[in-house]
Formats: C-alpha cells, structure tokens, sequence
C-alpha cells in the first residue's frame, strides 16, 4: 500500500510469489528423486480388510511409517492429516499409514485405531506386526526402514520416487514439500 497507495493488485501480486516458491520447491524435491521398485506387500487394516500394494497400481501412495509409541510419528499427524484433506478428492492418490514395530502392547491394532479415531484422524491405517519368532516387522523390513516416522512416495508404475525420514514442524512447508513429491510422482 505504500508504494502503490492502494491495495489494488496485491492478489495477484501475492499469487506469483506463490508461484516462485512452488517452483522453487519441485525443483529442490526433482533432486531427490529416485527409481526403485517398491517392495509388494499385503497387510490388513484396523478393521481387519486385506490391503495389497499391487492392487494399488496406477495410483500414486504415500506410504507413512508409524507407530502409537513414537512422538515424532505423532507430531508429524497434522500436516499428514492436512495433506490427505488436499488429496481427499483424487482419486489417483492414495495414503497408507502403515503401524510398525509395534512393542509393549497385548493389542496394536486397537491401539492405533483407537488412537486415530480419537484425534479425528481420516488416515487409512495398516498393522505391521512383528512375526512372533522374528520380531521383525516384514514390510518395514521390506522398505529398510531404520526410524519412524518414514516416508515413501510409490509411482502409478511401483516405483518408489521418494523416501524421507523425520518430520518437519512447519506443517504448511511439510504439506508443500510432500505434494510437490506426489506432483512428481504422477508424472511418473
């Protein structure tokens, strides 16, 4: 307003810096990208319904890593919730919460179901247990995950493109990172 006296072609304005960060960040999230071949699973959800990777294909999935024992895990739950809002409506993205290494509990499946139903969590959630004589976590196993959270963003092919750790505080750049890695990925 200073400058121009008036507000008129703020919008406009404000919309191409937009534009610049959102290319700027699917530039940084191009060089990140890699080409595996992402590993089939079958797992059941909380309600007990078989889910199979490979029937899956021509989506692209967001697979998340979890656990009810791991804070950062649940830290990272609103901008996840935030980016499954974004994506609700296409039908061409799909997200998987996948609870691993679950420990210390006589029931993991209703403790993740409990737990996302209590903080209003619209996440589709499979159980990774751990094999009783293994103690391993197949699909975690699978995946290489080495800590939770853990990320990875599969091509409608089956290819993983992206693999991310961790989870980052600013739930708006978190969002904006992980749909400029779901953007890439469509493409394939």
């Amino acid at each position: 307003m200073a400058a121009n006296g008036s507000a008129d072609g703020f919008d406009s304005f404000y919309e191409g810096l937009n534009r610049v960060e959102d290319e700027r960040v699917q530039a940084e999230v191009a060089k990140h990208a890699i080409n595996q071949i992402a590993p089939d699973f079958e797992l059941k959800d909380v309600d007990g319904k078989t889910i199979k990777l490979s029937d899956l294909r021509g989506k692209v999935v967001v697979l998340d890593f979890w656990a009810t024992w791991c804070g950062p895990c649940k830290a990272s739950f609103p901008s996840m919730q935030m980016a499954v809002d974004k994506y609700k409506d296409d039908p061409n993205v799909r997200f998987l919460f996948l609870h691993t290494w679950d420990k210390g509990s006589t029931n993991p499946t209703k403790d993740a179901k409990d737990y996302v139903t209590a903080n209003n969590y619209t996440f589709d959630v499979l159980m990774d247990l751990r094999n009783p004589e293994t103690k391993q976590s197949s699909t975690a196993s699978a995946y290489k995950v080495s800590g939770i959270p853990a990320k990875f963003i599969i091509d409608p092919q089956g290819q993983i493109r992206f693999s991310a750790s961790g989870f980052s505080a600013d739930a708006k750049k978190a969002v904006k990172e992980l749909s400029a890695m779901i953007e890439f990925s469509k493409k394939g």
